[in-house]
């Protein structure tokens, strides 16, 4: 046996274990220097044994540092053992029993080796704190061998960023494929509401003037669906990575179409480039998956590509937890770290949650320990955030509240449904007119140090943006939660005039942006505007002054142009009046003459009886006279008689000529009557409608209520007059009644014009269709057999819409009634750009508005039900068939709405156009007045087709039916259509053709709905 030195270190002069691991490991240290001195020596050397009482001291001292149970029971069991080897080699020591342990003892840790990330997600400058996905990097890396476009896909907070930017890259970059050391790595991106301006940004050269440089890239990127792969290709030979984060952003944020489109253009091409094999990496949410089935084939390739990020299983969880927590030496009571394992594993969306759960219990460790009083006081992980979150609100000044609740509204952005997702903004956009800059910074900052928000540096400091640290916040902070149910319309609405503001600025704050309307009025409420949207306020205000002086000049003109032709007007009826009575007077001297002449003829005959009666006597008398004599006294009786049948015929002619005179003269006297009553209504018109401008605003109304009633006085004679036939008696025509007499297609322009009213509901103008009989269909010579045979129909008088329904009437009707899903009759009342990328309507986040510059075409993508239900809202009704062909032919049975002249493209009429024209081929609805049809309804050819009441039914008219009421017979499940749309061949436009679909509008894939609009109509009775 070796000699054992008889001493032992001073208490200060022991330096304790300070973890169980580095007990263990110094134990297994001295059992193989053991091994190795005896296989040496034969023995163990005296400086062996002081190693091991040096290690039994330090081994004792350990114990004020190990709280685990098991550790303690493994240390003390080295202890022990020790012990017994020391007995064996005749030393007494006394009893090594471990060290009570004692917290205040424990080691601090620095602050700035917190191991856990809170809301943020891991990146590749903490990717050392990244543990638990080792799988799913594998299976990332594989993907990326087979596939140039890789996307992580994944519910919300299941941690797809965290996996790609602290896992993925990092070890592609550190080589993990063949030459992915060498390939070219782009900062992330995230598309934002303009992509290709992200994307412009993202590949700047450094000596590039900015704003230049975005201009012209975006321009080329729009154009040019090859330019991003050229760019790429100017940065490198080797191979790119570009990586998206939040590739949603692409379809939520972004409503400019041309630009989605072309921004996933070029990630094709790229990915496809021949020149290298570059690789794009995108991460996206689960929840918006469906938006890629509206581009095919991007859609296919990411699913080729694609590694769906699911939960943490409970060995990945606790590495997730301890791996990062060892590194630094902070410790978990015992059980704690399983018991938060346990109350997270198979949440798909509980590592926000965790992360900062765990970041608080780091902020709240006791020297390097975390307690289970702290998890308790935390409320869990699952009620870490709310809990934490309500303690710094309400910690907060009651002013500050205010603006804190502020601030986080306006860092959300309402979905299409009930949820809501986070949005990021400029700094800039947070600091509003009216509230002190001050206390918005400073409330800013707090949020900001509490990590429920976060800032992301921009290339200069006002482009610096905030935005919610994560979605996890808006959806279990219970506060803010609220909060958004409270204001999830005003919300709504509030991001639709940020939308609009940005929009106005990014068009260079074109004047063809600003506000009108309700929208204006609903913008001047806010209280909270940021400096770029007081501007767009401001501006549509000046441009709607503008547009309201103008409108007053031209209504001024108007006034005296009308003036001038009533003045015009009333000088040729007197005139006509004047000539009239010249020609009356004229026919009554002719008939007088006429008399005179028939009196003196009668004189005449008198005489003539009287010579002959004299005559007779005479021959009488003579009775000697030859045959000769008695011959010519006959003879001149002969004569005689006949002289007094021709004065009798020239009398009775000349009495027609004057009684036709007389009716001449008549006749003109009632045409001079007639213009005198126009003439004088539409001088009434005019100084009522001059009476109603020059009225003081705050009394127009009831001046406006005396000029119509004037108005409609006059109106009333005046068209009985222009209406009534020069022949015939004029017999009223109640509503609804069929008029006696026919009128030609000006009168009945004139009189659709006349009894014209603007509805008040959608300022739709509705045009009087004043009744009649026509021959509704067409002959032979037309091809369809469904529009034969012709057949009579008589059509009471009704109203009409004089234009197609357009997008803004339409979208104000969807937000009036709250929405567009099943909403009318239990379908849905239109297809919007959400659904197809061919149509003009935008569903901006449950605020329906149409895509800019649009608002003024008709609407299209509409169900029969949609056309049903908006014209019920105000009180209308669809056409029947019957009304809408008797409004596009009028009574002389002409072909097309203009008459029988073949159709003209985009003079008359709207055809022939192909689905990759839209939406360039629309006009607005009160364009192509040369199309309008006798009564002047515009847009019944052509543009888009119009539903109407009736069921379609092939063999309809072979019954002739006389009724103008609409078909019920429903067993064709088709609704009638009429007029032909934008898509359709000329031959399609005839006022007689029948077209048909589905009411409901099943799939986007039958493009017929894409022209199809509609009008209202009503009763002449009500």
């Amino acid at each position: 046996m070796s000699d054992f030195p008889n001493h032992s270190l001073s208490e200060d002069e022991i330096i304790p274990f300070m973890s169980f691991v580095s007990f263990r490991d110094t134990h297994r240290d001295l059992l193989k220097r053991r091994r190795e001195e005896k296989k040496e020596h034969g023995q163990e050397t005296a400086e062996f044994w002081t190693a091991v009482d040096e290690f039994l001291q330090r081994g004792r001292a350990a114990g004020a540092f190990l709280d685990e149970d098991g550790d303690r029971e493994a240390a003390q069991n080295l202890l022990d053992y020790w012990e017994t080897q020391l007995f064996h080699a005749g030393q007494d020591i006394p009893d090594m029993i471990l060290a009570e342990f004692n917290p205040d003892l424990q080691p601090e840790i620095p602050d700035d080796r917190c191991p856990y990330v809170g809301l943020d997600a891991f990146d590749v400058n903490n990717q050392h704190q990244f543990y638990g996905r080792d799988q799913l990097i594998g299976e990332l890396l594989n993907q990326v061998l087979v596939s140039r476009l890789v996307t992580a896909i994944g519910p919300s907070g299941s941690g797809k960023s965290s996996v790609v930017l602290a896992g993925l890259l990092p070890r592609l970059k550190a080589g993990e494929l063949p030459g992915s050391a060498l390939w070219n790595y782009f900062p992330v991106m995230v598309p934002g509401s303009a992509p290709l301006t992200a994307l412009a940004r993202l590949l700047q050269p450094e000596d590039a003037d900015p704003a230049a440089w975005i201009v012209e890239t975006t321009g080329k990127l729009r154009h040019d669906t090859d330019h991003l792969a050229t760019l790429v290709g100017n940065y490198s030979e080797e191979a790119s990575v570009l990586l998206i984060d939040q590739f949603e952003e692409t379809f939520t944020l972004c409503h400019d179409e041309e630009e989605r489109n072309a921004f996933l253009e070029n990630l094709l091409n790229l990915v496809r480039s021949r020149d290298a094999r570059h690789v794009v990496i995108l991460t996206m949410r689960v929840d918006y998956e469906s938006y890629l089935t509206k581009v095919p084939l991007f859609h296919s390739l990411v699913e080729q590509g694609q590694v769906r990020v699911s939960a943490m299983n409970t060995a990945e969880l606790h590495d997730a937890i301890e791996k990062p927590a060892t590194a630094v030496g902070l410790k978990f009571e015992e059980g704690l770290v399983d018991a938060v394992v346990r109350e997270i594993v198979g949440e798909p969306a509980a590592l926000p949650l965790l992360q900062f759960a765990l970041l608080q219990l780091w902020d709240n460790r006791e020297r390097n320990r975390v307690t289970w009083e702290t998890y308790r006081r935390l409320g869990g992980v699952m009620q870490a955030l709310a809990n934490t979150a309500n303690g710094i609100y309400d910690n907060l000044l009651p002013e500050d509240q205010v603006t804190a609740r502020r601030i986080l509204l306006r860092l959300v952005r309402p979905s299409e449904g009930l949820e809501f997702t986070r949005r990021r903004i400029p700094i800039h956009q947070i600091y509003q007119a009216g509230e002190a800059h001050d206390r918005v910074g400073r409330v800013l900052e707090k949020l900001i140090q509490s990590r429920l928000v976060r800032r992301t540096k921009g290339h200069t400091e006002e482009d610096d943006q905030i935005e919610v640290a994560h979605e996890a916040l808006v959806r279990n902070w219970p506060r803010l939660v609220d909060w958004l149910d409270e204001e999830r319309l005003r919300l709504r609405h509030r991001l639709r005039l940020t939308d609009q503001a940005e929009q106005w600025d990014a068009l260079n704050r074109d004047e063809g942006a600003l506000l009108r309307g309700a929208l204006l009025q609903e913008a001047l409420q806010y209280d909270d505007l940021s400096p770029l949207e007081t501007d767009f306020v401001k501006d549509s205000q000046a441009a709607l002054q503008r547009e309201e002086e103008e409108k007053e000049a031209i209504r001024r003109r108007e006034l005296e142009q009308a003036r001038a032709l009533a003045a015009e007007q009333s000088r040729l009826a007197r005139e006509q009046k004047q000539l009239a009575e010249e020609q009356r007077l004229r026919a009554e001297a002719q008939a007088v003459a006429a008399q005179r002449a028939r009196n003196f003829t009668i004189a005449l005959v008198a005489i003539l009886v009287l010579v002959i009666i004299g005559a007779a006597a005479i021959v009488r008398s003579v009775q000697a006279n030859a045959a000769a004599e008695e011959s010519a006294r006959i003879a001149a009786e002969n004569q005689a008689s006949a002289t007094q049948s021709a004065l009798e015929a020239q009398i009775i002619a000349v009495t027609a000529q004057a009684v036709a005179i007389a009716g001449t003269a008549q006749y003109q006297e009632a045409s001079a009557s007639n213009a005198t009553a126009t003439a004088e209504a539409v001088l009434q018109q005019t100084v009522a409608a001059e009476r109603a401008v020059e009225q003081n605003r705050g009394t127009s109304a009831a001046v406006a209520a005396t000029a119509t009633a004037d108005f409609e006085s006059a109106l009333a004679t005046a068209t009985q007059a222009a209406l009534a036939p020069a022949t015939a008696t004029n017999a009223n025509t109640d509503n609804g009644a069929q008029p006696t007499s026919t009128p030609n297609a000006a009168a009945l322009s004139l009189e659709a014009q006349l009894r014209a009213f603007v509805r008040e509901q959608d300022n739709m103008p509705m045009l009087y269709i004043t009744g009649g009989s026509f021959i509704m269909g067409a002959n032979g010579d037309v091809n369809n057999l469904d529009e034969q045979p012709p057949h009579q129909v008589v059509v009471p008088s009704f109203y009409l819409d004089r234009f197609e329904v357009s997008i803004q009437q339409y979208a104000d009707f969807l937000n009036r009634q709250g929405g567009n899903r099943g909403m009318c009759g239990g379908f849905d009342c239109v297809k919007t750009l959400v659904d197809t990328q061919w149509a003009n309507l935008l569903n901006n986040f449950g605020v329906f508005e149409p895509r800019p510059g649009t608002a003024s075409f008709p609407i299209t993508w509409v169900s029969w039900y949609g056309a049903d239900s908006y014209c019920r809202s105000i009180g209308r009704r669809l056409p029947t068939e019957a009304e809408w062909e008797y409004a596009a032919r009028g009574l002389d049975g002409r072909a097309y709405p203009w008459g029988n002249d073949p159709p003209v493209a985009y003079e008359n009429a709207i055809f022939g156009n192909q689905l990759q024209n839209f939406p360039i081929a629309f006009r607005s609805v009160d364009a192509l007045p040369q199309g309008a049809s006798p009564f002047g309804v515009f847009g019944m050819a052509g543009g888009a087709a119009e539903w109407v009441a009736d069921w379609y039914q092939t063999d309809y008219y072979q019954g002739q039916p006389t009724s103008h009421l609409p078909n019920e017979n429903s067993a064709s499940d088709q609704r009638v259509t009429r007029g032909g749309s934008w898509l359709d061949p000329d031959g399609e436009l005839r006022a007689t053709n029948r077209g048909h679909l589905a009411p409901a509008v099943q799939t986007v894939s039958n493009t017929a709905y894409a022209g199809v609009g509609f009008r209202c109509a009503q009763d002449a009775n009500n």
